[in-house]
Order: C-alpha cells, then sequence, then structure tokens
C-alpha cells in the first residue's frame, strides 16, 4: 500500500459514495450526496472533528484524542518507536540503568499560566504510580521504588532493576494540573465538555502557536454517520472513514485522504494445548497453507500489509532480513504427510481431512468474517477442517483468556514499541492481567531481555531473536497489519505528508489558502 497516499478525483464519485451508504442501511438523508457547508464564524479559524464511536475500539480513541488536543506527555514515542522529548527536553539513564533523571523543558507553562515545574510534575507521576500499584498491572511503573524532584527542574525516578519499558508508560502520562482536571499543557484548551467537547487554542504553546484557534469534536453512533456528518459540512474531519466508503473518494477535489498503518495485527492464534495445534510442525504447515497476500488484498480490500510476526514494521529495530513464511501449499502437505498426518475418512458433520480444529472469529466486524472464510478455504486445499464459530467482542475476549478455544482470529494492539507484544506474548506471570492464555510460552526469556534492554545494540539483537523465535515456533499466523484512512476537508493542511502520525503535530495544521488549494 501506499501509505499517506493522497487522492484526486470529482465530485460524482462522492456522490456515488453516499448512494452506497444509504442503500447500505446507514439511514441517511439523499440530500447528504452534495456537500453543504454549515456556516462557521469568518472571524475564527475553526475546525471540527467528527468522530464514529459505534461500540467498537474507536470507543477508547477518544479519551486519546482529548489528550493529543489538550495535555502533552514529557516524552512521545515516534512513528519509528523511538522516545521523543516534549515536556521533558532530555533525559539520561544512570546506576546501570536503575536511576531515569528526565529535565524538564524551560518556557513550558499550564494553560493557566504557570510554569511546568517539577513541584507541580511531580504529584503527577506520584499519582500514576499509585494508581499503577493499586491495579493489577504495573506496566512500566513495575521496578520503579521512588520518584523525587532534585530542583525546579529535573524530575529522578529508582527503580530496583532496569526497565526499557519506563520511557514508554510516560509517554502515556499526560501532565495536567493536579489540582484542576481541565487545565492541561497541550496546544488546545479546554472550552466545555458538555453539549459537546470544544476547545481554544493555547497562545504559549511551547511548540509554537497553533494556527487554529478553534477546535471541536462531535461524536456519532457509527463511522458511516460521521462521514455523513462530513458530507453535509457538518465537520472537517472524520477521525476514521469506514473500509467500505474509502474507495469512493478517489478523485475529491474537496476531501484529502490521510491513510497509514496502525499499530494493530491480525493474527491466527493457536492454542497450544490443541492434540494437533500443540505440535509445531502442523503449525508451520497451516502457515505456509496460508496465501496473506489473498487475505489482505480480498478480505481486507487491499486496507493493509502483510505481517510477519507482531514486531511494529516502522520500528527502528525490526530486521528486515529476518525469515519469514511464504505461500507454499505443496511444501505445507509435504510436511502434513512427514508429520503422520494424512487425509483420514470423514468424521459425522466434518470433511475428510487431516485434522479437525475450530477457530473463533469477532462476529461484530464484517472483514473478520471474511477473512475467516477465505482462512477455511486456503486451509482445506491441504486438507486441513478449520470450522468457523462467531463471538461477540465481549464472548471472545473471555474466552481467549479462559483457554477455551482451539485457534482465534482478532485484531491486538502493538503499540509503537515493545510493552504490549511483551504484554500479550509472555507467559502468564503475577502481576500482569491475562490478555490470553494459548499455553505458548517460547519467547518469554528474549521478552525478558528486551525489557532489560540497555543500548540499541541489546534491543536491536533482542528483536532479531524475537523475529526469529516466533518464524520457529509459529504460535500464529500473523495475517495482517491494519490500514486506517483519516478524511478532511481540503481547505486544511495537516503538515507534512511524510510524517504519518498526523496527530503528533496538530499544532502545526492550518487553513490552506485558496490560491494553494486551486493548485492541488
Amino acid at each position: 500500500m501506499n501509505q499517506g497516499r493522497r487522492r484526486s478525483c470529482d465530485r460524482s464519485a462522492l456522490v456515488r459514495c453516499v448512494l452506497v451508504v444509504c442503500l447500505a442501511g446507514a439511514g441517511l438523508m439523499a440530500s447528504g450526496a452534495c456537500r453543504r457547508e454549515t456556516a462557521r464564524p469568518q472571524s475564527q479559524v475553526s475546525f471540527r472533528i467528527g468522530m464514529g464511536l459505534g461500540g467498537t475500539s474507536l470507543q477508547s480513541g477518544l479519551p486519546v484524542l482529548i489528550n493529543m488536543l489538550f495535555a502533552d506527555s514529557l516524552i512521545a514515542v515516534g512513528w519509528n518507536g523511538r522516545p521523543t522529548p516534549r515536556l521533558a527536553e532530555s533525559w539520561t539513564w544512570e546506576d546501570d540503568g536503575r536511576t531515569l533523571r528526565l529535565f524538564l523543558r524551560a518556557g513550558a507553562t499550564f494553560h493557566d499560566g504557570r510554569p511546568v515545574t517539577s513541584d507541580e510534575v511531580l504529584p503527577v507521576l506520584q499519582r500514576a504510580l499509585k494508581e499503577a500499584r493499586n491495579t493489577d498491572y504495573f506496566g512500566g511503573f513495575a521496578y520503579v521504588e521512588s520518584v523525587e524532584a532534585s530542583d525546579d527542574r529535573t524530575i529522578v525516578l529508582r527503580l530496583s532493576r532496569p526497565d526499557a519499558f519506563l520511557l514508554n508508560e510516560l509517554t502515556n502520562t499526560t501532565i495536567v494540573a493536579s489540582d484542576d482536571p481541565n487545565v492541561g499543557t497541550g496546544p488546545f484548551r479546554i472550552v466545555t465538555r458538555v453539549p459537546h467537547l470544544e476547545f481554544e487554542r493555547y497562545g504559549r504553546y511551547y511548540r509554537g502557536v497553533p494556527a487554529i484557534e478553534r477546535v471541536e469534536i462531535a461524536t456519532y453512533e457509527s463511522q458511516r454517520s460521521a462521514w455523513a456528518a462530513m458530507m453535509r459540512g457538518e465537520v472537517d474531519m472524520v477521525q476514521e472513514v469506514a473500509r467500505e466508503s474509502v474507495d469512493f473518494l478517489q478523485g475529491s477535489s474537496e476531501i484529502e485522504t490521510y491513510s497509514s498503518l496502525k499499530p494493530f495485527y491480525i493474527p491466527l492464534v493457536f492454542n497450544l494445548r490443541h492434540p494437533i495445534l500443540g505440535r509445531v510442525e502442523a503449525r508451520r504447515a497451516v502457515t505456509e497453507a496460508i496465501d496473506r497476500s489473498q487475505i489482505v488484498g480480498d478480505a481486507m480490500r487491499s486496507h493493509g500489509r502483510i505481517a510477519d510476526d507482531p514486531v511494529w514494521p516502522s520500528h527502528w529495530a525490526y530486521s528486515t532480513a529476518a525469515r519469514r513464511y511464504t505461500y507454499n501449499p505443496v511444501a505445507a502437505r509435504l510436511r502434513l504427510d512427514a508429520a503422520g498426518l494424512p487425509i483420514r475418512s470423514a468424521a459425522p458433520g466434518q470433511m475428510a481431512s487431516r485434522f479437525h480444529f475450530t477457530c473463533l472469529f469477532w462476529s461484530e466486524d464484517p472483514q473478520f468474517e471474511r477473512i475467516a472464510l477465505l482462512l477455511q478455504r486456503q486451509l482445506s486445499d491441504v486438507g486441513v477442517d478449520m470450522a468457523l464459530e462467531p463471538a461477540t467482542l465481549r464472548n471472545l475476549i473471555k474466552r481467549i483468556g479462559a483457554n477455551d478455544f482451539d485457534a482465534y482470529l482478532f485484531q491486538v494492539n502493538s503499540g509503537r514499541s515493545f510493552d504490549w507484544t511483551y504484554r500479550y506474548w509472555h507467559s502468564p506471570q503475577p502481576g500482569i492481567p491475562l490478555m490470553q492464555d494459548s499455553g505458548y510460552a517460547g519467547a518469554d526469556a528474549i521478552l525478558e531481555r528486551l525489557r532489560a534492554a540497555r543500548s540499541d545494540n541489546e534491543t536491536r539483537t533482542a528483536v532479531a531473536d524475537l523475529q526469529q523465535r516466533f518464524y520457529e515456533d509459529a504460535p500464529a499466523v500473523f495475517l495482517a497489519w491494519q490500514e486506517t484512512t483519516r478524511a478532511v476537508d481540503a481547505r486544511f493542511s495537516l503538515g507534512d505528508r511524510t510524517n504519518l502520525d498526523i496527530f503528533a503535530n496538530i499544532w502545526q495544521w492550518r487553513p490552506v489558502e485558496p490560491t494553494r488549494r486551486a493548485a492541488r
């Protein structure tokens, strides 16, 4: 896929898009086919974001979006997984990785004008540490013993052992005034939360004054409803366009699209306690039997990218030299024969096959049923009988945590660092909530090395070893990375298109001059 691509087309494509959405049952009025502009104050540059929630993982994206506007963290994670400065302008590791010293940026202020000092940041970190200890998962705070201020601009965290995940934990801790949750540190400050979210630019933002003066967030029941609002001119951006609508945007001179991978991959995860799937040769054969390019092209409508493992492929330490499986059904049949798994007569209710297993799949997203059906067909070609069982999100999560499955098909968050990979693929351990119980423990030692890594070389070596281990053990078939597309009114520019994390520089978004817009 061409990430961050820009598409261009005529108004007839937009009309077709709206008609298709209407016919699909979104319940939209036909008048939405032509994009109408809703009046806005001429004296202000305002930007309106529409977000469809719809009871999916997008629900959890709303607080993230609010924080991007309203509150900065000490450290951010770049697209390539590197920690980057925010309210902390730099940091150093001391005492063999057991002390982290953070140096706060001079000139940064809260929205009420107070400077961001150690006295203000310390209670925020202490509260985050206390909250982590009151839950069953400490995350990157697991080995933090104390947090203290050594001067007005220096915070010191002391650990019982080195932990590379601490920096990533700090990226998830936004700095908000301890005495007022509505006073943040981001490029926009909150004006009101009800009946809708409204923000105004903060003129003393330390990275630069935003060009957009006002931002509003409107929530909708679904992505389709948010898209219809954009067609009516009620919003200037749709935070995520429904997959079935993306292709109909081709050619619009009124709407820009920004597409990129998101850190969610789709695996077919095996239960290693299954009598056949517990055998590594059977898992390798299943992996060889699956044509992932067809999964991406047909089931995902080309809105994704083939995955080889659960490591974020844009991470600076990702090894492109790692071994990877290719589609080879002939090799899969030979491997199954050598493993003593010939095709046997059909059991009642099953087809003649080498072995049988049942795959749970997420039933609330049509994409997963398409993937499941295609997987079923590909595996039947090598004599493997995979039955399908739909499951709601709630039921799926319950069953994969209770070891009540043969295999499952779902989406998994990788993040841009390694803490999510650690949590998901490490065998169950005290202090970490059980995310799944597949019986896999083959990567535990490498994941611990990755968590304790103190240099680029140690990290790079551990990542390469982890990729190799996933190849050898094949605890899952890593099918694809998902793609997300955001639609933006062409009157606005979201900055450098080569930066695929467009929300990282939200303060740089600005209206496009009419002459420049006409040249697009």
